[in-house]
């Protein structure tokens, strides 16, 4: 299992536009994906950055993702009128603590 972290760095008022962007991709391409196993958004409470963090079963089945024609498709001008920047990076190793 790989976890994928992307930090999206929003255009200013426009981390709503941002958020719903990603959560379009997400629920209309990425959840039914060949290897896709979870993923949570969140938004900085300064409006600054939208965080995606998913777990997927393979690197190779995250990046098939990539190619996808309706993937590809909502990364359109709209998309990079609320996104500033994309930080993706895709984490192998994992410790997780969980309160007794």
């Amino acid at each position: 299992m790989i976890t994928f972290v992307n930090i999206f760095t929003v255009n200013p008022g426009k981390q709503e536009d941002a958020f719903e962007r990603i959560q379009q991709i997400y629920t209309e391409v990425v959840q039914y994906q060949p290897g896709f196993l979870d993923a949570q958004l969140l938004k900085s409470d300064d409006g600054s950055k939208v965080a995606a963090i998913a777990h997927w079963e393979s690197a190779d089945q995250l990046a098939a993702l990539r190619q996808h024609p309706r993937f590809q498709e909502l990364h359109d001008e709209g998309f990079y009128e609320a996104i500033a920047k994309v930080e993706p990076h895709v984490y192998s190793s994992t410790f997780k603590i969980i309160r007794n």
